[in-house]
């Protein structure tokens, strides 16, 4: 049993899903194909507003049925609420606020309990089933995502989606962090940056396989020592699934290609494993493909590929689940089900049943920002020259739209992943050295780090562009700050106050001398037009374009370089575009290139920029955990 965007009843006469875009739930006669409810869970349906920005006040992620099949719990990510909603009729039983940005949610066996995945807290919450009264709360590494059952039925596990890996808790008698397992990283092969390996993120899913204690999860890792010009979509990032012991010990790891010491592998390339299912006794898994758009069946005796489903007729497929004796797929960008027949002779097959099955009755994101929606999530090659041989998607690097927490080795030097979180319309320029001033410049990342074949003078390439805009500045919301602080023991109007005296000393200190405005930053400052032409400035001066040296260039084994930006225009080594606050806590590691972990680590070097060559401010220790939240509510 797992948090899922998908499940069933007990009985599997009916399936549920979340329709993030949405804000509802659905419920589906599984047999009958139909949708037989949609249940809003914000006060009125999403819309666009008046500043051309379309954000859903709920966007339920994750789903659980208690044992009975009466009651749904449902995670609202941006509302940050519980819900409880009767499976039957639709009703909302009960709602409560229970932290930032929830996601997982699995119920105990016994149905007195739900427990929940407090992403941006990071925290596990348990409650009372019945009335939603907190119950106990454990910390826990960064940002766990989903959460699952052990084979004992009594230990939680809980993936982090940027990693280490999967902590595990006791529930007995009391919610407690056990420890975290870490998934190991993947050595580099000599000689062969193609071969799988990396630093591993984007651990979207874990559930035990029937009949063992073994722990399965998806993820990638990250091919992060290879540098340009050798790194290219290739060696960029790489599928996997790894399987855990029950006592977190890293059994096999199943990847393309197969030189990874295991012997397991399978051969078709597939980008952005994101859910699991497994037949009831076991013997067969299904790998839900995201970006690729496809299913990965996998024999869990032999740990080897038996074929992978593809094309899928939805798009953006998140989750999936057995029900009934059948295969269900919950897609996203296309918020429909897909439902598939299994056959198991001469080997495991999967047929589509029927028509997708609709999950909403009007979709109410604008058709362009969809179709950027789309295109930002895909790395199905068969459709969008984005990449080649479903390898990679933009959401490969920028993870659920934000960061991946690693650095690259890019030609202009070590450059981490800025977040694309509240979009980039009031950001300036663009890339570390201000590169680039449109998102629609991107096709050359697509071209290059993705394997893509974008020529934005081609009119359909050219539309798709746009679309690709449209979403990243008008449909990526802003994170949802942290509801506690970093010690997790304060919260409410105390931590509102630490907050605002954060914001006093956040302008005492003379951080607005750059970060200004309303993402915080002074990028274009002097050139509203974002023109890349203007003359390198360090002060701001009408058409020029805006560049600060902090002391934080790297004069190391790979070192910032001269380099120019989009059109040619010259970019020194050392002279960086300031970058935007807002969604602060969300994109560690910090700096240009990720060298400082945390916010505490990046305080002394700002601090000796703002004083412009004097001394620099001393920070009481109240002062720097103030300024700290501040920064982290942003």
């Amino acid at each position: 049993m797992h948090s899922s965007s998908i499940t069933a009843d007990p009985s599997a006469a009916h399936l549920f899903v979340v329709n993030p875009d949405s804000d509802s739930v659905s419920i589906v006669d599984r047999v009958g194909h139909q949708l037989l409810q949609e249940v809003l869970l914000a006060p009125s349906a999403p819309a666009v507003d008046a500043g051309g920005r379309f954000e859903p006040a709920v966007s339920p992620r994750a789903l659980a049925i208690d044992g009975a099949g009466t009651t749904l719990y449902v995670t609202g990510e941006r509302s940050g609420m519980l819900y409880a909603v009767d499976a039957t009729t639709g009703a909302v039983l009960r709602q409560a606020a229970l932290c930032s940005e929830p996601v997982g949610v699995v119920v105990s066996s016994d149905d007195a309990s739900v427990f929940v995945a407090c992403s941006q807290d990071d925290q596990v919450i348990q409650v009372n089933a019945a009335d939603f009264t907190p119950i106990s709360v454990a910390t826990c590494p960064r940002k766990p995502w989903a959460l699952a059952w052990a084979a004992d039925g009594q230990t939680l596990l809980a993936t982090h989606l940027l990693g280490p890996g999967i902590s595990n808790f006791a529930t007995q008698p009391a919610l407690m962090l056990n420890g975290t397992w870490t998934v190991p990283d993947g050595a580099p092969v000599a000689g062969n940056p193609n071969e799988p390996h990396g630093q591993v993120r984007a651990i979207y899913d874990a559930l035990v396989r029937p009949g063992t204690t073994d722990i399965w999860t998806v993820h990638t890792t990250m091919g992060t020592d290879t540098a340009q010009p050798t790194l290219n979509f290739l060696n960029t990032v790489f599928p996997a699934v790894s399987v855990m012991g029950s006592t977190g010990t890293q059994k096999l790891r199943m990847t393309i290609q197969g030189k990874l010491g295991d012997g397991n592998t399978f051969f078709n390339v597939t980008s952005g494993p994101r859910a699991l299912a497994f037949t009831p006794n076991g013997q067969t898994a299904f790998i839900l493909d995201m970006g690729s758009e496809d299913v990965l069946i996998l024999n869990a005796v032999t740990n080897r590929e038996v074929r992978v489903v593809r094309p899928l007729a939805g798009h953006t497929p998140e989750g999936i689940v057995y029900a009934g004796g059948e295969i269900y797929v919950q897609d996203r960008n296309s918020q429909d089900i897909l439902a598939f027949t299994i056959t198991t002779s001469p080997t495991v097959k999967l047929t589509a049943d029927g028509t997708p099955i609709p999950t909403v009755s009007v979709d109410p994101m604008p058709a362009t920002m969809r179709l950027g929606q789309l295109l930002f999530f895909s790395a199905n090659s068969d459709q969008f020259p984005i990449t080649n041989t479903h390898w990679v998607s933009c959401t490969s690097c920028h993870i659920e739209t934000r960061v991946d927490g690693v650095t690259w080795k890019f030609a202009q030097g070590p450059r981490d992943t800025p977040t694309n979180a509240g979009g980039t319309l009031d950001t300036g320029f663009l890339f570390r050295a201000a590169a680039r001033n449109q998102i629609q410049d991107y096709w050359h990342t697509i071209n290059v780090e993705q394997g893509g074949t974008f020529d934005p003078t081609v009119a359909q390439d050219a539309t798709w562009l746009d679309a690709l805009a449209a979403y990243v500045n008008s449909a990526i919301p802003i994170p949802v700050p942290p509801s506690t602080d970093e010690t997790h023991t304060i919260t409410g109007q105390a931590l509102a106050d630490l907050r605002a005296q954060g914001a006093a000393v956040f302008n005492q200190v003379g951080c607005p001398t750059c970060h200004s405005g309303p993402a915080y930053t002074d990028s274009g400052a002097g050139n509203p037009t974002l023109d890349l032409t203007g003359p390198v400035v360090s002060t701001p001066t009408p058409g020029g374009v805006l560049l600060h040296d902090v002391g934080t260039c790297n004069t190391g084994s790979y070192p910032d370089v001269a380099s120019t930006d989009v059109d040619g225009d010259a970019r020194g080594p050392c002279a960086f575009d300031t970058p935007a606050l807002r969604g602060l806590t969300d994109s560690a590691p910090y700096l240009h290139d990720g060298s400082a972990p945390n916010l505490e680590a990046v305080l002394p070097i700002m601090l000796q920029a703002a004083a412009a060559g004097g001394t620099p401010a001393t920070l009481s220790a109240s002062d720097q955990q103030a300024l700290v939240e501040f920064l982290r509510s942003l």
